[in-house]
């Protein structure tokens, strides 16, 4: 498989802003080096660690580190990814709404942080991009990606997010509405072409029909397929007689890293890539972080207990941050669930294959690309997922 082509525009990055926004006046970067060799090319995007060398007033050295997101790709791809406004959203997000949720906190005494700080560019790089700091550098981590959130590091996340959603609402209350970007994500009428080709789903439904279990489910499956994409525009249009909150929206095992402490207790959890952000209904997060990514023994067996965790932190941090709309009750939430049953389809069907797959890059290659797919659906730890999660769905008529 070709090795993607380094991008011209490592050779040319300039720091300053960023290094001067972290460090007092009058330091002195002495050198701005890329590292190259630990660059990686995954969805669309490259991704590539930077250190910086300062020398600080007192002439000693210091050592920052950043990381570029940038996109790369085909002009194919590149053009998918304008069209759903992924770098402008996920650029909106880190740099004016994490500032202002962070501030609702700190303004009830509380310091919380959803993910890295981010920064800017000197100059542009003829590409959209994101400049953040490099949360290896603190010793945070992802899990490995196979086996998934266990039950302790699952609870961080649900109480990150109920964390994340509590100040989003608040957010509206004291300074209106999000933008259209961040209100209807990528589900809109404009993206429907990109969305149908995005969830095509002939390898799937090819696949189901092979597995034991498949034929029960495959001819209604077939009719769900007809008009996902309709359903999909119709649920994410948030309900205004209803709890909304700002969704993550992506937040599986590779979007989450954990700074561990010596005894292998999770000191804080951070949230990454915000490029898929929305606003609407909190089922859509519980569903996508329980389901793609939760251990197989707690997925399904202790599904309503996490959400249950999470419906307490989030009422925890909506009465802490004095939120003066009507708080939700618990079984608001159940109801959201079973009313949102197609987001827990979508992620079974698009986002849990990814998850269960031995090795995961997104290479520009295409032809890999469609391979990529096929063995999506062929391994062996999804089929037997699957086996257990249909009939989990059709017993809380959630394939309805």
């Amino acid at each position: 498989m070709k090795v993607p082509k380094i991008p011209d525009w490592v050779s040319s990055l300039s720091l300053n802003q960023a290094v001067h926004s972290v460090l007092e006046d009058g330091v002195q970067i002495t050198s701005v080096i890329p590292s190259v060799h630990l660059i990686q090319f995954r969805n669309c995007t490259v991704l590539l660690p930077i250190q910086v060398k300062v020398q600080l007033r007192d002439f000693t050295m210091k050592k920052l580190f950043f990381l570029l997101k940038a996109q790369h790709g085909t002009d194919i791809q590149a053009m998918v990814m304008n069209q759903l406004k992924m770098f402008q959203r996920e650029h909106q997000v880190y740099h004016n709404v994490l500032p202002k949720l962070e501030e609702i906190y700190r303004e009830v005494g509380k310091k919380v942080s959803f993910g890295p700080r981010a920064f800017r560019l000197d100059y542009s790089i003829g590409v959209q991009y994101v400049l953040l700091e490099d949360l290896k550098a603190k010793s945070y981590k992802n899990v490995e990606r196979q086996a998934g959130f266990n039950k302790l590091c699952l609870k961080q996340v649900l109480k990150k997010l109920a964390q994340f959603h509590a100040a989003s609402a608040v957010c509206v209350e004291k300074h209106g509405a999000f933008s259209n970007l961040l209100v209807n994500g990528v589900y809109t009428k404009a993206n429907e072409s990109v969305l149908q080709e995005l969830n095509d789903p002939e390898i799937f439904l090819s696949q189901l029909r092979r597995w034991r279990l498949g034929d029960h489910f495959h001819k209604r499956l077939v009719e769900k397929e007809k008009d996902l994409v309709d359903g999909l525009l119709k649920l994410h249009s948030p309900d205004s007689n209803e709890f909304n909150v700002l969704n993550h929206s992506d937040c599986w095992v590779n979007n989450v890293m954990f700074k561990f402490d010596d005894s292998g207790h999770v000191e804080d959890t951070a949230l990454l890539d915000y490029q898929l952000v929305k606003y609407g209904s909190p089922a859509i997060d519980l569903y996508y972080t329980i389901l793609s990514s939760a251990e197989k023994d707690i997925k399904l067996a202790q599904f309503d207990n996490m959400v249950q965790y999470y419906f307490y932190h989030l009422l925890d941090n909506l009465k802490a941050l004095n939120f003066g709309g009507s708080l939700p009750q618990l079984q608001h939430i159940r109801d959201a669930l079973n009313k949102n049953g197609l987001a827990a389809y979508v992620v079974v069907t698009r986002a849990l294959p990814i998850t269960m797959m031995n090795q995961f890059e997104d290479e520009v290659n295409e032809r890999y690309a469609s391979k990529m797919k096929c063995a999506m659906f062929t391994s062996r730890k999804y089929i037997q997922a699957i086996k257990d999660i249909l009939p989990w769905m059709e017993e809380r008529s959630l394939l309805n």
